[in-house]
C-alpha cells in the first residue's frame, strides 16, 4: 500500500534514470516527479487525493497536504512543498555523482523555495524540502555514519538554501556531500493503520473495514498520516540531520500543523474542486486525509513524545 509504494518506488525510479546513462537526452525531474503522483493516483480509497494544474507556473515541484478534516478548529493540517533535482554523472577526478542544478539561478530558487514556505502563502502552514533522483548507479547502501542513498531521498531546503546563495562551487552539490542529510521517501510516506471508534453509519471515505474472528466484528481503520504526527516526525528528522550538512546547526522554524484548513483543500477532500480552485493551482498537489482526529490515543502518543 501506501508504505510498500515508499520502498517500492525508489527502486523503480533508479532503474529507469539508469536507462538514458550514456544518452544525450536524460530524463527530467518532472518525468520522476509525474511517475509518482501517478502512483499515487490509485490509493484514492485510503484518502488520497491528487491534482494536477491546468499550467504549472513555477516554485516547488509538488505540494504535499496532510490533512485531518474532522478534528476542532476547522480541521489540521500542513503543507510540505518539494523541490525536485536528479543527480547527474562527471567523469571528472575519477567519476562522482553530483546536482547539477542544485543553485539555480544562482542560488535564488533556492532561497525563494524557503521564502515563500516561511511566509506561510494564503495562511497555510508550509515545510520546504527538497527531493533527491537517483539512477541506480549512484546508489550506497546505508552505513554507520552515512543513510542509504536510494532513488528517492528527501533533504530539508533550509540546509540547502545558504550553501547555494549566490551560486556554488561542484564540489558542493555532490551527493556525497549532502548524504548525511538524506532522508528516505518512507519517513513521510510510512504511517500504521490506526483503529476507528465504530459507528453506526456508513465508514466515511479514508477508512477500511476489516472482519475480525471470522467476520463476527468490522472495525473501520484509517492510515495514521495525522497532520501532528508528520509536523513530529519532520521535526524529529530536522533535529538529526541540521548538524549533518555542508554548513552546520542550520536554523529553521519549528515544524507545526496549525488549525482551519482553507476552503479549497477541504473543497478537493469532498471531492468538489472547482474550475476556479484548478486555475489557481501552480503545482501538481497530494492531499493525504485521515479520519483520525488528535485526540485519538496513538496520536496524543506521537505528539507526546516529541513535546508538542
Amino acid at each position: 500500500m501506501l508504505c510498500d509504494l515508499a520502498r517500492s518506488f525508489p527502486p523503480k525510479v533508479a532503474e529507469l534514470l539508469e536507462r538514458d546513462r550514456g544518452l544525450k537526452r536524460n530524463f527530467r525531474e518532472e518525468s520522476v516527479t509525474d511517475l509518482l503522483m501517478a502512483s499515487l493516483i490509485g490509493l484514492e480509497p485510503f484518502g488520497i487525493r491528487v491534482d494536477f494544474p491546468d499550467e504549472p507556473t513555477t516554485g516547488g515541484d509538488m505540494d504535499w497536504i496532510f490533512a485531518a478534516p474532522h478534528d476542532i478548529g476547522g480541521g489540521r493540517y500542513l503543507r510540505v512543498v518539494l523541490q525536485a533535482k536528479r543527480a547527474q554523472y562527471s567523469k571528472s577526478r575519477g567519476g562522482y555523482w553530483y546536482y547539477h542544478h542544485l543553485d539555480h539561478d544562482m542560488g535564488n530558487q533556492a532561497r525563494t523555495l524557503v521564502s515563500f514556505a516561511g511566509s506561510n502563502p494564503g495562511g497555510m502552514s508550509t515545510l520546504p524540502l527538497y527531493i533527491f533522483y537517483h539512477p541506480t548507479s549512484a546508489l550506497s547502501a546505508k552505513s554507520s555514519a552515512k543513510p542509504a542513498v536510494e532513488g528517492i531521498n528527501l533533504v530539508f531546503a533550509h540546509q540547502v538554501a545558504p550553501v547555494v546563495a549566490g551560486g556554488c562551487r561542484r564540489d558542493r552539490k555532490t551527493v556525497e556531500t549532502w548524504r548525511k542529510s538524506f532522508m528516505p521517501l518512507s519517513d513521510i510516506l510510512c504511517w500504521p493503520f490506526l483503529p476507528l471508534p465504530r459507528t453506526t453509519g456508513p465508514a466515511p471515505p479514508g477508512t477500511i473495514t476489516l472482519q475480525v474472528n471470522g467476520g463476527s466484528r468490522s472495525l473501520p481503520f484509517a492510515l495514521g498520516f495525522h497532520p501532528d504526527v508528520v509536523a513530529a516526525r519532520l521535526g524529529q528528522r530536522l533535529d538529526d540531520t541540521r548538524t549533518k550538512g555542508p554548513v552546520t546547526d542550520i536554523p529553521a522554524p519549528p515544524i507545526r500543523a496549525i488549525d482551519g484548513i482553507p476552503g479549497e483543500i477541504k473543497r478537493a477532500i469532498d471531492g468538489d474542486v472547482t474550475l476556479a480552485d484548478r486555475k489557481e493551482l501552480s503545482r501538481p498537489r497530494v492531499i493525504f486525509s485521515t479520519t483520525v482526529t488528535r485526540d485519538h490515543p496513538s496520536i496524543a502518543r506521537a505528539v507526546r513524545r516529541r513535546g508538542n
